[in-house]
C-alpha cells in the first residue's frame, strides 16, 4: 500500500507539473460597475485603452461608452467614471432602437475608428466618436439570411489587417462560420476560416487577437438552473487557418456572470492582461462585473 501510495503521489506530482506550464488566466481584480440612466448595462463588447486606465464598452442598447479607470499601486481597480455615452445612429440619421439596436461586437482600429457589428438588423458599420453616424461596411441586406439574435457576435483585426467576424453559435461541422472583410470600404463579406468549436456546448460571444496572431475567444454556455460558464480559449492562426488551441480559463456554472466581453492589453510593468465584462441583461439581479487576469505562460 504504501508503494501504490507513493507511485500515486508522484503521478499526482507530475500532473500538477504539467499543469503548471501551461498557459493560464489569474484574477488580478473584480469590479462591479455602475452608472445612472436606463441605457447603462447590457455591455457586450470592451475594448480596455491606455495601458488599463481606459475602456471603451459597447451596450445592446447601441450606446457606445468611454470611462477612465482607476487603479492602485498593485494594477487593481478601485473606480471606474463614465465620461461620455454615444447612442448610435442608424443609416437614416436616428438613434438606433430596437430591431436596428442590438450592437453586439466592435473592434478598435489604431486611428481611433470603432467598427460594430449588429445583432438584430445584421450589419457591420464603422463609427468615428464622437460623430454618432455610421460609415456603411456592408450592404443593407448583406446577411439578410442571419437577421435575429444568433448572428455576429465577435469582431477583430486579424493579423493580416482585414477584419473577422464570427458567428455565435457552432455549425453542424463543430466549428463556428467567420466573414472577412477588408474593413476599407470593400462590403462583400466573404467566408472565413472556420474557428474550431471544442466541445462542452459553449457559443461564441467575442474575440481579439493578440500581437502573435494568436485569437483570444471568449465563450459562454448558459442553464437556467445553474447560471453560466465561462471559457476563454486561445487558438493559434497560421497560413489563414485556425489550428490548436488551448483552454486559458473555465469556470464553473454560476461562479461568474453573463461574461460577453474581452480585451487584451498590456499593464505598465508589461505584464500581459485579459479583462472581461458582463451582460447584466438590464436586470436588478445581474452586474456589470469586470474582471481583469495576468496571463501566465
Amino acid at each position: 500500500m504504501a508503494r501504490q501510495a507513493a507511485w500515486l503521489a508522484l503521478v499526482g506530482w507530475l500532473l500538477s507539473c504539467a499543469a503548471a506550464t501551461g498557459a493560464e488566466l489569474i484574477e488580478r481584480s473584480r469590479h462591479v460597475w455602475t452608472g445612472p440612466g436606463t441605457d447603462f448595462g447590457g455591455f457586450s463588447a470592451l475594448a480596455v485603452t491606455g495601458s488599463g486606465a481606459g475602456l471603451w464598452a459597447l451596450s445592446d442598447r447601441g450606446v457606445l461608452f468611454r470611462a477612465a479607470v482607476a487603479r492602485d499601486g498593485n494594477g487593481r481597480i478601485t473606480a471606474i467614471e463614465t465620461l461620455s455615452q454615444l447612442h448610435l445612429k442608424d443609416n437614416h440619421g436616428k438613434p438606433v432602437s430596437g430591431f436596428t439596436a442590438d450592437a453586439e461586437a466592435m473592434a478598435l482600429a489604431p486611428d481611433g475608428s470603432i467598427t460594430i457589428g449588429f445583432e438584430g438588423y445584421v450589419r457591420i458599420a464603422r463609427f468615428r466618436p464622437p460623430d454618432p453616424m455610421p460609415e456603411h461596411l456592408s450592404d443593407w441586406d448583406r446577411f439578410r439570411d442571419l437577421w435575429g439574435n444568433e448572428a455576429i457576435e465577435a469582431l477583430a483585426f486579424s493579423p493580416t489587417g482585414g477584419l473577422l467576424a464570427i458567428l455565435e453559435v457552432a455549425g453542424p461541422d463543430g466549428s463556428y462560420a467567420t466573414l472577412t472583410g477588408a474593413g476599407d470600404g470593400d462590403m462583400l463579406w466573404r467566408p472565413g476560416p472556420p474557428v474550431p468549436a471544442g466541445t462542452g456546448g459553449f457559443a461564441a460571444v467575442d474575440a481579439t487577437f493578440d500581437g502573435a496572431g494568436r485569437l483570444y475567444l471568449l465563450e459562454r454556455r448558459h442553464s437556467f438552473l445553474s447560471g453560466f460558464a465561462t471559457r476563454v480559449r486561445r487558438i493559434a492562426f497560421a497560413a489563414g487557418r485556425f489550428g490548436a488551441s488551448e483552454t486559458l480559463l473555465l469556470t464553473a456554472p454560476g461562479e461568474l456572470d453573463n461574461m460577453e466581453g474581452i480585451s487584451l492589453w498590456t499593464d505598465p510593468d508589461g505584464q500581459p492582461m485579459v479583462t472581461l465584462i458582463a451582460d447584466d441583461n438590464f436586470r436588478a439581479f445581474q452586474k456589470t462585473l469586470i474582471i481583469d487576469y495576468a496571463l501566465r505562460e
